[in-house]
């Protein structure tokens, strides 16, 4: 005698469906905000194509239930009175950088070299080219906030904030070589935590020697990102000077 053994069937309703979509709404916002899991059990693939074992500090701080968003701000609005008040201390100390420069994960340094302008002229291009980012450009780079703490002949410093108040600089040496001028650029983060948290610039010291990553657009690292936009757009200025 045979016999039979039926599956259950699996049915799928309109209410799994909608869950579904919402979730992979969810996702897929995540991913434009520029500080999410990334892939591959929270490894990431640097534009060299290294691994490092790194989990985005977005994540980690969902984990350990603490809130990310900071108030949602308009395109040009001023950090945070808190986050105003902690910048100028973390950008000094910067931990976020110690481990981060070596690591590549959150941190790059390039040389430009440009044989025809002096250091006097990139450092005012290059707060051109700040100045004139349209919010679109400046969502597009994760930096809606920004302030440009010194420009010289030497150096231009910028303080850049994202939405959720993570700051990460941009920090560019000049040298003058014969006629031109080699700039040393550096884009990088400076702490784990963003700045409105309390005490963020101390706490974020304890978490200097934790790797965390800065993923960007199309797998490319979010500081190699930037940098390249703004070169682009530097040498631009410059040719059309």
């Amino acid at each position: 005698m045979m016999i039979m053994t039926m599956k259950p069937l699996s049915i799928t309703t309109s209410h799994d469906n909608s869950r579904r979509a919402s979730s992979n709404y969810c996702r897929n916002k995540s991913l434009k905000r520029g500080r999410h899991v990334v892939p591959n059990r929270f490894k990431v693939q640097a534009e060299s194509g290294n691994h490092a074992a790194a989990t985005s500090r977005r994540y980690v701080l969902r984990l350990t239930g603490v809130a990310v968003a900071s108030p949602i701000l308009p395109a040009y609005a001023n950090p945070s009175l808190i986050s105003s008040l902690q910048s100028p201390l973390q950008d000094l100390i910067a931990p976020g950088h110690w481990v981060g420069q070596f690591v590549g994960l959150n941190s790059k340094t390039e040389k430009w070299e440009f044989t025809t302008s002096s250091p006097d002229e990139i450092s005012a291009a290059l707060v051109e080219v700040l100045q004139e980012l349209g919010p679109d450009r400046q969502s597009k780079l994760l930096m809606p906030n920004f302030k440009v703490a010194r420009a010289d002949s030497r150096k231009v410093h910028v303080l850049t904030w994202t939405n959720a108040e993570w700051l990460d600089s941009l920090d560019v040496s000049l040298a003058p070589v014969g006629r031109g001028c080699v700039a040393t650029a550096s884009f990088y983060a400076t702490g784990f935590l963003p700045t409105w948290f309390p005490l963020a610039p101390v706490v974020n010291v304890a978490f200097a020697w934790f790797p965390f990553a800065s993923p960007g657009p199309r797998g490319e690292m979010l500081q190699d990102f930037r940098l390249r936009v703004i070169k682009a757009l530097l040498v631009k200025k410059l040719e059309g000077s």
